[in-house]
């Protein structure tokens, strides 16, 4: 099921699923939405704090509700990420949302929803930067800018993923294939295991980013997927970036892994293609991935096309 493609002047409802923002970035929010020419619309759990979310959970997944049965909205934003999307997962009406598609944009924690709405409403949604303070909106380089643009107004296939200068992709393990993209932050990837939520990799291409993490806890994630089999049944890995991660000492002062040899080790005993350093997450300039369309990676080649646009 996929969304209608936006235009211009169209509105889209501004939501916070997660945690809180600063009263002061409501300005800057709407100042970087209209500079895409569309009209914000600012619902409750933005203006709104309890404890380190933006407000109680019945509201949050109130206005996640709202903004998809609301016909005027034509699109959802996510403001920021944070925590807080895995306490509302059981509060979504997926029923409706699966017969009714939006465009959905947010990354980070916001990985949660997106899993939800990938698996249980069949619909494609984009992992892409959030209009808060800290967006490109704001300063904008034009290679992230154009990538959001081409996914948020346009509905056709995105092709050749063409990384920024001096970003090229780093081959883990070779070979090439074809399957749906899906993932997201490799924490809220773990969270789900054992759910209705979790990720389904069957078939799929899996991506995988993290910030702020020492070496061994994302070791400790990756193996937790992989005690799952979501390695084994998937058909391809691409990891993104892993900005502000880094390796820790132990015992007798001696150093984690390197996050290569964590790859190797752990995904690489797979024969499946596998890449890492794909421009996307907590990083800019990024590239906005249209999650829940078909993809081809080749990693010999250090190639990825994405095939399938995610509006119609």
């Amino acid at each position: 099921m996929k969304p209608k493609a936006l235009k211009s002047g169209d509105k889209v409802a501004i939501i916070a699923p997660a945690s809180a923002i600063k009263k002061e970035n409501i300005k800057t929010t709407e100042t970087a939405v209209r500079s895409l020419d569309l009209e914000p619309i600012f619902y409750p759990s933005c203006y709104m704090r309890e404890g380190h979310l933006a407000g109680p959970d019945r509201q949050r997944s109130k206005d996640v509700n709202d903004a998809f049965k609301n016909d005027d909205i034509k699109g959802i934003f996510c403001i920021r990420g944070g925590y807080g999307t895995p306490r509302i997962l059981n509060m979504i009406d997926y029923d409706y949302i699966k017969n009714n598609p939006k465009i959905f944009l947010g990354y980070s924690d916001i990985t949660g929803l997106h899993l939800a709405f990938n698996n249980l409403c069949e619909m494609p949604t984009l992992h892409g930067p959030m209009p808060s303070s800290e967006s490109p909106y704001h300063n904008t380089d034009i290679y992230t800018l154009n990538s959001l643009k081409n996914n948020l107004f346009r509905n056709e296939p995105l092709g050749r993923y063409i990384p920024p200068e001096k970003e090229e992709l780093e081959i883990i393990s070779s070979g090439e294939c074809t399957g749906e993209i899906i993932g997201g932050n490799l924490s809220l990837l773990t969270v789900g295991l054992g759910t209705k939520y979790q990720i389904n990799t069957k078939g799929k291409i899996i991506f995988i980013e993290e910030v702020n993490e020492l070496n061994y806890i994302i070791d400790r994630m990756l193996t937790s997927l992989d005690l799952n089999n979501k390695f084994k049944e998937c058909s391809g890995i691409i990891l993104g970036t892993w900005k502000n991660c880094k390796a820790d000492k132990g015992a007798n002062d001696k150093k984690d892994s390197s996050l290569y040899k964590i790859f190797s080790d752990i995904l690489g005993k797979y024969d499946i293609p596998i890449v890492n350093n794909f421009r996307a997450g907590h990083i800019y300039p990024q590239f906005t991935i249209p999650l829940g369309t078909k993809v081809y990676l080749n990693a010999d080649k250090k190639e990825i096309v994405f095939l399938e646009s995610i509006n119609k």
